[in-house]
């Protein structure tokens, strides 16, 4: 049986703390000349880009942060204090980026089974490959799918559409913690789908139990839709620790 699993990369397999610290940096000048907090400012940032993606999600300046900075400061007729491209290459570093649940061994559990390990992020690749080298994790993955790679965003089905015809698998897995992106995207596009959701009250359960009790605990899931769905994942994992025996089970149902 041929296996690939898709993962996101931010806040499933690692969590980023540096990016915090640049926009900061950036963004010091416009705060100044517009006389907003940065706090407010990083709020517009993440609003310009929700309508970015809403409005024209397969243009390459969708996700492209340093663009939408730019945007941004010249609403205030504001420079920003310096280039997010270099910066991110720069601060970069092991010690900023924290890695999720034992990410190393687990992937390279799935790895060793002979299974097929791709990134599928929603960030471009020049934000997204410095992080995994900074952490050792690139040479697990045997691709990695980006906005600009594909010419598509990540909730766009046609996103996987290249990588799919050159690469048959008997079951294909989606991982990550975005309920949209990672749960009703993946089973749009006919995949089995695993969301990480560090959910204490679900510890005590099976994984392929907990998606039923999803909803009642929504409010510990800051993506879970606000109109609500009926599109639930096929397992949950409170760690990616248990990612290898959910992969294994799935693997048992298709081969059944």
């Amino acid at each position: 049986m041929q296996t690939i699993l898709f993962f996101d990369l931010d806040s499933t397999l690692v969590e980023n703390h540096f990016s915090r610290k640049i926009v900061t940096q950036l963004l010091a000048p416009v705060a100044t000349q517009s006389g907003l907090t940065i706090r407010e400012l990083a709020q517009a940032l993440g609003q310009e880009n929700t309508r970015r993606q809403m409005a024209d999600p397969d243009n390459p300046l969708t996700m492209d942060w340093q663009d939408i900075l730019h945007t941004l400061a010249e609403q205030y007729n504001a420079t920003l204090d310096g280039i997010l491209d270099d910066l991110w290459v720069q601060h970069a570093i092991a010690d900023d980026i924290e890695v999720l649940d034992e990410a190393h061994a687990v992937l390279t559990k799935l790895k060793a089974d002979g299974r097929h390990l791709v990134i599928a992020t929603k960030g471009l690749s020049k934000y997204q490959i410095p992080v995994l080298q900074a952490v050792g994790l690139l040479d697990l993955f045997d691709t990695i799918l980006t906005p600009d790679r594909t010419g598509f965003l990540k909730t766009t089905e046609a996103y996987f559409d290249a990588y799919r015809r050159e690469h048959a698998a008997d079951l294909y897995i989606h991982v990550g913690d975005h309920y949209y992106d990672d749960v009703i995207c993946a089973k749009r596009n006919g995949f089995a789908s695993v969301l990480r959701a560090p959910i204490e009250e679900l510890k005590d359960l099976d994984p392929f139990a907990r998606p039923a009790q999803i909803v009642t605990y929504k409010d510990q899931i800051s993506t879970y839709p606000k109109e609500g769905t009926d599109v639930v994942p096929d397992a949950v994992v409170v760690s990616l620790q248990e990612l290898p025996v959910v992969v294994e089970r799935l693997e048992q149902n298709v081969a059944i």
